[in-house]
């Protein structure tokens, strides 16, 4: 905080600085102006850089319910039909009107439970049908990524400060799954482990989250990882911040493939609220004691949708008050207040400002 009242100050003894050296070409009102324009600013800099960093994005799962083709404005625009036309002390101005290459363009979008969105064009107006929009069809899984506010992620230490602890020896850390090709997703990886039949694990899990999305509004994430040590799921928790707030990552922990050796669970905020959820996935998987597909993952939907609750970001606003913007982001902004300052300075010196 004192770093932000520094930010503001400096910025705001400018202007007085500037009337004391250009008495006669400063008044009162430009000062006062200069002071009120640069605190406003700085305000919202500040608060916006302060809740930039809340800003989250997590996997929403779903399905295809349907696709179209749709007629839209077109969006190619030029200017045409231009006029000059000249005063009498020779100044001239250019008047044209707006012409379109098209009468109209195509949209082609495809409507899930979740959301819509829309396949690139493959030419400029949209006539021709993209082979990637041809491909969709009703039913299939989708995943999209939608932004929510974290309140965590702005202050990790408050719940994953894990100082001093040394995950040096243990596996890497996989990157968290991101949405490709529209609307899918891989959530089943593994970390020093050959699955053979990867993708069938992958696909399965997607048709599983078809129904798990909407109901439970939950993301499902496998973590199959080549190490006997079971504080490597603190490692991720750390690393990814434990998950978004609708994450289920599921740990396996798989040395001599396909037994399983042990096995955990990390839901948003220290599963708070999934205390019996953890416990009872956790066992369940532990007991089938292999990598059967077609017991894991019938196993982790039935646990779901009898146990799981989503954490309501909700219970963790009282961060909001730790929140601070980062050092290299507070200098930006006190660089950007005294440009203002000594610009609007420079101004007011030049031009005579009076509203009383």
């Amino acid at each position: 905080m004192g770093y932000a009242i520094l930010i503001l100050f400096l910025p705001l003894v400018w202007p007085l600085i500037a009337k004391n050296i250009w008495k006669t070409t400063i008044n009162w009102q430009e000062m006062g102006l200069n002071m009120l324009i640069v605190l406003a600013v700085g305000g919202v800099l500040f608060i916006g850089a302060g809740f930039s960093q809340t800003y989250d994005v997590e996997t929403w799962n779903g399905e295809v319910t349907g696709k179209e083709k749709n007629w839209t404005s077109c969006e190619h625009s030029y200017e045409c039909n231009c006029t000059e036309s000249c005063d009498s002390n020779g100044s001239c101005t250019t008047t044209c009107d707006t012409c379109y290459d098209h009468f109209n363009d195509w949209d082609w979008d495809v409507y899930t439970n979740i959301g819509n969105f829309t396949i690139d064009r493959v030419d400029r107006q949209g006539s021709d049908m993209p082979p990637r929009w041809k491909k969709v069809q009703k039913g299939q899984p989708v995943a999209l990524e939608k932004g929510y506010t974290n309140y965590v992620q702005a202050v990790p230490e408050s719940l994953y400060n894990q100082e001093g602890v040394d995950y040096g020896a243990l596996p890497p850390v996989p990157a968290y799954p991101k949405v490709y090709d529209y609307h899918k997703a891989n959530r089943v990886l593994p970390v020093g482990v050959n699955i053979p039949n990867l993708q069938v694990w992958n696909n399965d899990l997607s048709n599983v989250l078809k129904e798990l999305g909407p109901k439970k509004h939950a993301n499902v994430v496998v973590i199959v990882v080549n190490t006997a040590d079971e504080m490597y799921r603190y490692k991720v928790e750390a690393e990814w911040l434990g998950g978004n707030k609708n994450d289920v990552v599921v740990f396996l922990g798989v040395t001599d493939y396909p037994s399983i050796e042990w096995v955990d669970v990390m839901t948003f905020g220290l599963n708070v609220g999934n205390e019996r959820f953890h416990v009872t996935l956790r066992d369940a998987l532990y007991d089938i004691g292999t990598m059967d597909k077609e017991q894991v993952i019938p196993e982790i939907r039935k646990q779901v949708m009898a146990l799981y609750d989503r954490p309501q970001m909700k219970d963790f606003e009282y961060l909001k008050d730790a929140i601070t913007p980062p050092l290299w982001m507070l200098i930006l902004i006190f660089l950007f207040e005294m440009g203002l300052s000594v610009g609007l300075t420079v101004y007011f010196h030049r031009n005579e400002v009076r509203f009383f």
